[in-house]
């Protein structure tokens, strides 16, 4: 356990060069089976509920106490009823509403970074876990909250801090994990607070259906979660029930595409023929306009960029889940009750499906297809039934404030700041990610 705890993401590498496809070790609690193969990885992910579960992983423990019983931590037919009810907030024309949006909170960010004195750096990756939260707490209930938001923020690293090193019942007793297990409580109470506050206000507030727009959509996500009827009972969520897909949403929904964009703008500063080339394209599109949700299909390089960011650092870099019965794979035993973990930053870097795995080359995701993408591997956003719900949003998103920052700012990384990626909830730079600004090269 202390290899796992000093270097997970080495770890799994080593694991699956010394014994392939499928390997296992013991932790205290478990039994780990480790699947390292792009067909045996769908497998588990795609099979339903009576055989391989989310419930009773550590990412059930880590998740559960903050967020509830909310889409992301919810199972069986509880599970099942969220789905269907939330599925409609993410229809494409509703996504595509929030676009604009996106584009000016994107263009503010960019503004602020431009008016810090030439050659103070700003903190890269809290600005845009800044700017991801704002988006998703904008779309929730249409409005501005930045009134709240630095109190938020700091109540967002205070649980991640303390969720970040596993499930509770394995932590070992440090001063430090004590110390984010005493600002834990406080937190979450701080997080509490503003999401019932917006709750009850909206609940208050009556029918939002009323003030939708004129495809008849209510006008934000939180209004929509409220009108929301089950397809198979028409009975509507309670008040906790949207509580918890209100805080799933605000903690899933920022956190991915922050960690996307932080590592996109990375690899860029080390690429800079890559960053030129997106310009050009970004130039040539637009000549000098705001993007908008139309010209994405114009700005492929943008997607590719983001693509092949996310397969070097993806945001989610293990995913568990508990055999629920005997299994066998690739003529291995799987126990019942076993841990199933799949990790993407083990199959990303697979050189038999990736050549060339460490180098980033964002040429390779414009000949790959999304089907064929999954078949080598590339899952940043899960694959099966319980496959990410806001993939478009966080997809749309990202590339909407990539193209934006690209076209007014250039970043670059403080000289000899020490970047290393760090396995906590998502992948993080383990010492921030520290850039200064300029304006974009003409």
């Amino acid at each position: 356990m202390a290899d796992i705890r000093a270097d997970p993401l080495g770890f799994l590498i080593a694991m699956a060069a010394r014994y392939g496809p499928v390997s296992q070790h013991r932790t205290e609690r478990d039994t780990v089976v480790m699947v390292s193969d792009p067909g045996l990885a769908a497998r588990v992910l795609r099979a339903g509920e009576d055989r391989y579960t989310k419930e009773g992983t550590p990412d059930d423990a880590m998740l559960t106490p903050l967020l509830g019983e909310g889409l992301l931590t919810s199972h069986g037919e509880a599970w099942r009823r969220q789905r269907r009810m939330t599925v409609p907030m993410f229809r494409r024309r509703r996504v595509e509403a929030f676009a604009p949006m996106m584009v000016r909170q994107a263009t503010a960010l960019a503004e602020r970074w431009l008016a810090v004195p030439a050659g103070q750096p700003v903190r890269v990756d809290h600005d845009l876990s800044a700017l991801t939260l704002t988006v998703v707490a904008n779309a929730l209930v249409g409005g501005d909250l930045s009134g709240i938001g630095p109190k938020f923020g700091a109540a967002v690293d205070a649980v991640n801090s303390f969720m970040s090193h596993g499930d509770p019942a394995e932590r070992p007793r440090t001063e430090t994990i004590a110390a984010h297990e005493s600002a834990y409580p406080k937190a979450r109470r701080v997080l509490d607070g503003i999401v019932w506050t917006l709750v009850e206000c909206r609940m208050a507030a009556g029918d939002p259906g009323a003030a939708g727009d004129v495809g008849g959509d209510p006008p934000d996500l939180l209004s929509a979660l409220v009108a929301a009827r089950d397809p198979a009972t028409n009975q509507p969520l309670g008040q906790r029930e949207i509580r918890e897909q209100v805080m799933t949403m605000l903690m899933a929904g920022h956190e991915t595409t922050a960690k996307a964009l932080t590592w996109s703008l990375y690899l860029l500063d080390r690429h800079p023929q890559v960053a030129g080339r997106a310009r050009r394209e970004i130039a040539a599109a637009l000549g000098g306009r705001p993007p908008t949700v139309a010209d994405l299909s114009i700005l492929p390089w943008c997607q590719v960029i983001l693509a092949e960011a996310m397969r070097l650092f993806p945001p989610v870099w293990v995913i568990s889940r508990r055999a629920v019965v005997d299994d066998t794979l690739a003529g291995y035993a799987v126990p019942a009750g076993a841990l199933v973990c799949v990790s993407p930053w083990v199959l990303h870097r697979d050189a038999a499906r990736w050549p060339d795995p460490d180098v980033f080359d964002p040429v390779r995701f414009a000949e790959r297809d999304g089907a064929s993408r999954s078949a080598d591997g590339y899952l940043p956003f899960g694959l099966g039934p319980r496959r990410c719900i806001g993939r478009g949003f966080a997809l749309m998103e990202a590339q909407l404030v990539l193209a934006t920052l690209l076209q007014r700012v250039e970043m670059r990384l403080v000289p000899e700041h020490q970047v290393e990626p760090q396995a906590l909830v998502t992948l993080r730079p383990a010492h921030g990610m520290w850039m200064t600004a300029s304006p974009a090269p003409v």
